[in-house]
């Protein structure tokens, strides 16, 4: 179900898995892009919608382009290099900027968050990995992003049912993996104890090592052709 990082990711017989390491946690953080919801099909197709609107054909290479600018502004947000207002705005203007095409980046990002506010592309397989793990343990989900963005996927998606609270860096005033966002976190999950936590997302090294540092356990979940494994 889970593979844990580091050097416990496999147990004696080289089985990844929670195995024995279950009874630990009585709660689990949850990431939501790429975990729960595939936000890799939600950027393809709002993006799709963003070229066309601006008599742009879309390509895998201009996809591609705007996928590395937004990547790369949400790591130097989660650096604290780059606020998220700037950010949702400055990439729009960045990519444009690179095909030649001055845009008002504000009007760009007001049409690309119409098209993500309705995208709720369950990955496979999360649905029921979410049915299973509220019988056993405390749900959170931990994300950053727009609030009102990442609620509305939520809820249309049908995972904001399994979960006791949500958790979005916009409202907590940080964002993902700074100590300041997780003590936000905490200081509403009723007996908050992290080393009886375990926090599930994608790949993200730097934010892992700073939350172990903090006494939360972390994992990535296995995937298997787009899915969970269960």
């Amino acid at each position: 179900m889970f593979m844990e990082m580091g050097t416990k990711a496999q147990g004696s017989h080289g089985r990844t898995g929670m195995g024995n390491d279950a009874r630990k946690y009585d709660i689990i953080l949850l990431d939501v892009d790429g975990t729960l919801l595939d936000f890799g099909l939600a950027e393809k197709l709002g993006m799709e919608t963003v070229l066309r609107t601006y008599g742009i054909e879309p390509t895998g290479e201009l996809l591609s382009l705007y996928h590395d600018i937004n990547e790369g502004l949400w790591s130097a947000f989660e650096r604290g290099e780059v606020t998220k207002d700037r950010l949702v705005w400055e990439r729009f203007r960045i990519f444009f900027g690179r095909l030649g095409k001055e845009v008002d980046g504000h009007e760009v990002e007001e049409l690309y968050r119409r098209q993500l506010d309705r995208s709720a592309y369950l990955i496979p397989g999360a649905m029921d990995i979410c049915r299973y793990l509220k019988e056993r343990y405390g749900l959170y989900v931990v994300t950053n992003g727009t609030s009102s963005t990442q609620y509305k996927r939520l809820t249309a998606s049908g995972l904001d049912c399994f979960m006791k609270d949500i958790f979005v860096s916009e409202d907590a005033g940080s964002q993902k993996p700074q100590k300041e966002y997780f003590d936000y976190c905490f200081s509403r999950i009723p007996g908050a104890r992290p080393e009886r936590m375990l926090l599930v997302g994608d790949s993200q090294p730097a934010g892992i090592i700073r939350k172990e540092r903090q006494g939360i356990r972390t994992s990535r979940r296995i995937m298997k052709s787009g899915t969970w494994k269960n």
